[in-house]
């Protein structure tokens, strides 16, 4: 099973064959979306064991997320997305506790708007290979798009 040690070893194998850190930030929103969908699934089929294994990934994935923020030059955007990815944690948390189906599919919805954002940024890195290149690190500074926390969360910034 994934652990944060796992994910940032991945991380670190992928920037060494070259992946733009972007490229990273969206692989690792995809392990995060994918976990919310195999607890779903573990939720459905009554697999307790499953659906932990599936939300510890998450945890790991989202751990991940937040560890690359750069809060001093991300500024308002990096702060708000360490909340958004606090809060995930724990709404997940409980919701794994309460076995609260609905909470998994909000955040896997509110998860993929954000995954489609880095993917704009991705095209845009690909149309400025200049740009994608000088990144040397996968630390967040902003983010494409927020959320709207206000129509599907709790969670406000």
């Amino acid at each position: 099973m994934p652990n944060e040690k796992n994910v940032a070893l991945t991380y670190q194998q992928f920037a060494a064959r070259g992946a733009t850190p972007t490229a990273i930030t969206g692989m690792i929103y995809d392990v995060a979306i994918d976990s919310l969908h195999r607890a779903m699934r573990a939720i459905d089929e009554r697999k307790i064991e499953d659906r932990v294994k599936a939300t510890n990934k998450f945890f790991a994935a989202v751990a991940e997320l937040r560890s690359s923020l750069d809060f001093e030059r991300g500024g308002t955007i990096a702060r708000r997305l360490g909340e958004f990815y606090h809060v995930a944690r724990c709404e997940i948390f409980s919701a794994g506790i309460k076995v609260d189906r609905s909470v998994f599919e909000k955040y896997a919805a509110l998860f993929a708007e954000v995954r489609e954002a880095w993917r704009q940024v991705e095209k845009d890195h690909a149309n400025a290979p200049a740009a994608a290149a000088s990144a040397p690190t996968r630390t967040v500074t902003a983010a494409p798009a927020e959320p709207e926390p206000a129509n599907r969360s709790s969670w406000s910034a």
